[in-house]
């Protein structure tokens, strides 16, 4: 690292910041209203003819033209992730909570405001997702490079 970087002091100083006894006062649970659609997306390796297999969300491969998921604006939906392999999925343009995992309530290092979750092999994620911003098209996909590169990945139009 030191051909890359190198840090020259030239005073010395006493440190006086400090880590604050709470990071955050912003957070809210996202609270679904009575009929909030739920959607199922399932990140799975599907045959895709003779000896080949190919990675696919809801067993579709990609297609520019192809929406899988029209929200609104400012809407909150349920949506519910599983998988037959390690795949971090990630949601443009929308923050989402992790509500549980594998039919439990949510670990301790789902809290908080995510826009990735890890889902694990043969498990499902249940989220709540909240739409804001701006309406258009965005995507949802696997965060496996090698998955985003075999176009393991879907839109998702906001309306």
């Amino acid at each position: 690292m030191r051909d890359v970087m190198r840090f020259h002091v030239a005073r010395k100083a006493k440190d006086t910041s400090r880590v604050p006894d709470r990071l955050s006062t912003r957070y809210e649970d996202l609270a679904p209203a009575t009929g909030v659609p739920v959607r199922t997306f399932g990140f799975r390796r599907t045959p895709a003819g003779e000896d080949r297999r190919m990675w696919t969300i809801n067993g579709k491969p990609f297609h520019p033209d192809t929406v899988l998921a029209r929200p609104r604006l400012g809407s909150v939906e349920r949506w519910r992730f599983s998988s037959d392999f390690h795949h971090p999925v990630h949601v443009h343009l929308a923050r989402f909570q992790v509500t549980a995992r594998g039919g439990r309530p949510a670990e301790p290092k789902d809290a908080g405001w995510k826009d990735t979750v890890d889902v694990r092999p043969y498990e499902t994620v249940e989220t709540l997702v909240r739409f804001t911003g701006y309406r258009g098209r965005y995507m949802i996909h696997c965060h496996n490079l090698e998955h985003e590169d075999m176009a393991m990945m879907a839109n998702i139009q906001i309306t």
